[in-house]
């Protein structure tokens, strides 16, 4: 095990830019309930238990999402009533920063069990914060987990968190005005671009896809590259992939679109949020599978369709793989009970996962069992679209280190707000990431 002094991790953890079922009600006690019932369905009545564990989830999900870890908590304190989880907020602007989550675990405070993605993994792992879970991946769990989602949170051999979900990015549109003005949605980008123009009007925007400066861009943006046949890097990993012909296809195509006003570039709200779409600021937002049950409940009565991502000529259909990954903090006194409650959440027993991914939000399990226990739940609705025709076309997140997604992400609003012009600007990111490479080599 690496050095884990804390000069060592503190300060490359300061330079982290983290990406991006109704909870069960406590019965109230009555006077037909005995003192015992109370304890079980109040757990917190034993906290004064010196043996007693408690341990901290931080989480910056709200709403349903964030009682499905509270739900979750307690049905782990039934089956462990000696361990209590304690589920703390933290807004979503200081989970994707660095405040307040940093400044726990440079403290020594930080939480025992909380989310990591790949564009954030590496940098936990270099910073010797995440605990290894390897060994409690026995040979059928693995078995059980995609490949692909276990490369996903596997660094130099070691396993470090569990993944729980898959979420993939689709077009959303706006059913009724494509119907109005008589045109399909679109296939290609030509078609994106046509239709941007012919929905634009004041105070609706063409297309909403992230213009602010944050890893989520570069997971918004990095599969309109990887459709043109170009990457960030190549694939030996030693120059940018952004020399491949075509590499400036992309680069073209939405600086036009920006000069030409079809973009959204002030958004009224974050751009992972479908309720752009849905409130009628947009025709058509670039988002993914977990605004899908905002669309079954909230909006069920808005006319909203979705369609894969539209692709270049001669480009191929692909879209990207993301989702949270749950991990334990190294510095946890509680770490090996922290590891047995991320195991037993996701990787034990089918039905907590899939209640995850089908009733709470949708996502794809990354678990083979999961997705078969879930069956027609991924046919219902416009979770069939992604199912039959996005879903199987994706490629994971990739763990770029923090300095060439910072170049990346430089290079967009370099495009958007900055008027570089789209040939040099391929060719100088290309030169950045790969004098980046080289001098990690060094």
């Amino acid at each position: 095990m690496k050095s884990r002094a804390i000069w060592r991790w503190l300060l490359p953890v300061m330079a982290v830019t983290l990406l991006l079922a109704a909870c069960r009600p406590s019965p109230q006690p009555s006077a037909e309930r005995g003192d015992l019932d109370i304890l079980l369905d109040h757990p917190e009545v034993t906290q004064a238990d010196p043996d007693r564990i408690v341990l901290h989830l931080l989480s910056f999900h709200t709403g349903q999402e964030f009682e499905f870890w509270k739900w979750l908590g307690e049905q782990y304190t039934r089956e462990h009533p000696n361990v209590e989880i304690q589920v703390d907020f933290i807004s979503s602007d200081d989970y994707f920063t660095d405040s307040k989550l940093l400044a726990s675990f440079a403290s020594g405070h930080g939480p025992d069990v909380f989310f990591v993605s790949p564009g954030t993994i590496r940098r936990f792992e270099n910073a010797g914060i995440l605990e290894p879970l390897t060994a409690e991946f026995s040979p059928e769990i693995r078995q059980d987990f995609n490949d692909a989602a276990l490369e996903s949170v596997t660094l130099g051999g070691q396993i470090y968190a569990v993944p729980f979900e898959t979420e993939l990015l689709g077009l959303y549109y706006n059913e009724a005005m494509f119907r109005e003005k008589g045109i399909r949605p679109p296939a290609t980008w030509a078609e994106l671009e046509a239709a941007a123009q012919a929905l634009k009007s004041p105070g609706v925007s063409g297309l909403t896809m992230e213009t602010f400066q944050s890893v989520y861009q570069n997971f918004a943006w990095l599969p309109f590259l990887w459709q043109t046949g170009a990457d960030l890097v190549s694939e030996d990993g030693r120059t940018s992939g952004l020399d491949a012909p075509g590499a400036d296809k992309m680069f073209r195509f939405f600086r036009d679109m920006a000069d030409r006003g079809l973009l959204n570039m002030h958004p009224s709200r974050p751009t992972t949020d479908i309720g752009i779409l849905a409130s009628g600021e947009t025709a058509m937002q670039v988002s993914g599978t977990w605004n899908i049950r905002m669309l079954e409940t909230i909006y069920a009565d808005k006319p909203i369709g979705v369609v894969p991502l539209p692709v270049p000529d001669g480009g191929q259909p692909v879209t990207i793989a993301g989702g949270w990954k749950i991990g334990v903090n190294h510095f946890s006194k509680n770490a090996d009970e922290a590891k047995k409650f991320v195991m037993w959440a996701f990787a034990g027993e089918p039905e907590l996962p899939l209640k995850w991914v089908s009733e709470v939000k949708f996502a794809y399990s990354p678990r083979k069992s999961v997705m078969e226990a879930g069956g027609e739940l991924y046919q219902k609705g416009l979770r069939q679209v992604f199912t039959e025709q996005i879903y199987g076309t994706e490629r994971q997140e990739p763990q770029y280190p923090a300095e060439i997604s910072g170049i990346f992400t430089d290079s967009l609003q370099r495009l958007l707000y900055g008027g570089a012009l789209p040939d040099d600007l391929a060719a100088s990111t290309y030169r950045q990431i790969t004098d980046n490479l080289t001098d990690s080599e060094k």
